[in-house]
């Protein structure tokens, strides 16, 4: 998972996925978190036992695999909850969003790692929502105690497949509208569905009924979801109640109420695998990345 704080610099955070109910116990994990060194200790067993099932000699390969680790700004083990991670990774980019910095969190691994699961989970129970849900119910949480600040808070939610941008909430998705729309620069996408909210339900319902229109994509046009790109975001209005700077307009005495806007995004990448759309679009993303880590290690502003 990653995510930009409001130096402008991407953090990178891994999580170890629980060995499944149908995974050999006997093998070693092929991962683990080694969380006091913000690591994760890759083993090499993996490669030997592909080895051995391609009909290889064990002379060579009995002997444990080599090991390797690879640093983050934060791991997560495999029985780390929910809400630790939404603590270490949303939580600082939902305060900054909420100062008017734009924001984006993104998971990408293969197909089956768990990325869904960390962001978009609803429950119940409770403790096993996702990273999306509880920005959502912290947005409010914040909303409601801020006496001080009006808030319009509106959200959107589109999908990318094979290079297309199609509106997950356009009210006539089933029939083919709102399919193929362009994006601008700067991320705009004209022509795409904000809706208003009120309640964190409402968003919540809205965020639901986004993804069962990429399963409906996934039976009527052919794209599965795990080969699609879904964005989730949400978009904040904040002006103060009371005051405002008092200015001179046409001769006569007005006030200004100044404005703060911003918007957060969390994506759930496509898992990596042999579709060359979606190995093309990874790639892409890692190089703005890359771009963005020189950017920074030369003392630019990203």
């Amino acid at each position: 998972m990653e995510g930009a704080g409001a130096d402008g610099r991407v953090r990178v955070f891994a999580r170890v996925r629980p060995r499944g109910a149908g995974e050999d116990p006997c093998l070693p994990p092929a991962a683990e978190a080694v969380e006091a060194a913000r690591a994760i200790r890759v083993s090499g067993d993996g490669d030997a036992l592909e080895r051995v099932l391609a009909g290889r000699p064990l002379d060579g390969v009995a002997a444990p695999g080599s090991v390797r680790e690879f640093c983050f700004d934060g791991v997560f083990a495999g029985d780390a909850g929910q809400q630790e991670v939404f603590a270490q990774v949303g939580l600082p980019v939902l305060q900054d969003f909420l100062r008017g910095i734009n924001g984006t969190i993104f998971a990408y691994g293969q197909t089956g790692s768990g990325k869904t699961h960390s962001l978009l989970h609803q429950g119940p129970p409770s403790e096993c929502a996702g990273l999306l849900p509880r920005l959502v119910a912290s947005l409010f949480l914040h909303v409601s105690r801020d006496a001080e600040s009006a808030y319009a808070v509106e959200v959107a939610a589109v999908q990318v497949y094979n290079e297309q941008v199609d509106d997950l909430l356009h009210p006539g998705l089933q029939d083919g509208a709102g399919q193929g729309l362009a994006v601008h620069n700067g991320g705009a996408v004209p022509g795409l569905t904000w809706l208003a909210c009120q309640q964190p339900c409402e968003m919540l319902e809205a965020f639901s009924r986004a993804r069962s229109g990429l399963v409906y994509a996934e039976t009527r046009m052919n794209k599965a979801s795990s080969r699609s790109h879904a964005v989730f975001q949400i978009r904040a209005t904040r002006r103060a109640r009371e005051g405002g700077a008092a200015v001179e307009e046409g001769g006569e005495r007005a006030r200004r109420i100044e404005c703060t806007r911003s918007r957060l995004c969390v994506v759930d990448l496509a898992g990596s695998e042999r579709a060359a759309a979606i190995n093309k679009s990874l790639l892409a993303l890692g190089n703005v990345v890359s771009a963005l880590a020189a950017r920074i290690g030369e003392g630019r502003t990203a």
